[in-house]
């Protein structure tokens, strides 16, 4: 029995405190707090010294007692857009409380009330570091399956970034060479890499500092075709044999292209003026008469040319 009053009584203090600390509490107060603010967008060719990337800036809020106790355990925190809030003055960069309140006030993120702040000047150390656009190469390998080769030259997104950091190293940079440790394995008609640059050299910074590298195929297939050949520029008093009249043509051509491909796609002829004896083996000229067809082999390489007065 006096266990249960000694429960009960325990249970009747904690709701009393309770609906104190709600009544007490729920009311929305003022305060002088520090607002710690931090920057966005901050430009490639301007690093912020450590100690000036975040400002404690005094501000006036109004909340909830219960927010001011929460942000009394995590903070006042914002973060501003780089270019719109601060300003260069005889070279050296300023950060305006006043100029920036507007901006602070219509933040999103804040669970509580700005009220005012003082009119501060806060100077900002900062490095200015050389910029240089230059143009992207590779020296990536690619390993092409399934029959696929490439269609166009690999590619990125773009033909050059532009690179800021150590002036003399910038300096330096007449290209930037995109490596890669492994092959890149090619099974599909579109291959897409992407490629951070900041991991490739974490002194620079880059812009932009994601590329894509793509590399469009197309998957081949093999077929042959049976080929006349034809003579020209024949002496009208000589009668000339070609041995064999017909070539097997062997050649490659996208599978999606691969019914499209005739006999008529392929000229194929031995030029009597350039034959020098009556009787002689000689290589045949082959045209493509279809920009579908990738490559080609004959068999056999070459024709006898027997001529008969």
């Amino acid at each position: 029995m006096k266990y249960k009053s000694i429960v009960g009584f325990v249970l009747v203090v904690c709701v009393v405190a309770t609906l104190w600390f709600i009544s007490k509490y729920k009311d929305a107060y003022k305060e002088e707090v520090l607002l710690n603010i931090s920057f966005r967008n901050v430009p490639n060719y301007l690093v912020l010294d450590t100690d000036y990337r975040q400002i404690n800036l005094p501000v006036e809020v109004r909340a909830s007692g219960f927010i001011l106790i929460w942000k009394k355990i995590f903070g006042y925190k914002v973060e501003l857009d780089f270019t719109e809030n601060t300003y260069s003055r005889n070279d050296s960069l300023f950060f305006n409380s006043s100029q920036s309140i507007k901006k602070i006030k219509r933040s999103k993120t804040l669970s509580y009330e700005v009220l005012s702040t003082d009119d501060l000047d806060i100077f900002l150390r900062y490095q200015r570091f050389k910029s240089k656009k230059v143009p992207i190469t590779h020296n990536i390998n690619l390993e092409f399956t399934q029959n696929y080769v490439a269609i166009k030259k690999p590619y990125f997104q773009q033909d050059s970034v532009v690179i800021t950091g150590n002036d003399d190293k910038v300096n330096a940079l007449s290209e930037f060479l995109v490596s890669r440790d492994s092959k890149l394995i090619i099974k599909d008609s579109l291959t897409i890499l992407e490629i951070d640059l900041k991991e490739m050299d974490s002194d620079l910074s880059f812009d932009p500092e994601q590329l894509r590298f793509t590399v469009e195929a197309t998957q081949m297939t093999e077929g042959t075709i049976d080929v006349p050949v034809s003579l020209i520029n024949k002496p009208p008093d000589y009668k000339v044999k070609l041995i064999p009249d017909n070539i097997q043509v062997v050649f490659s051509t996208a599978v999606s292209n691969f019914n499209e491909i005739t006999a008529n796609d392929f000229l194929i002829s031995v030029n009597y003026e350039l034959i020098d004896d009556l009787n002689i083996s000689a290589t045949p000229k082959v045209e493509l008469l279809n920009k579908r067809i990738v490559s080609y082999r004959i068999n056999p390489k070459k024709v006898q040319v027997l001529t008969i007065k």
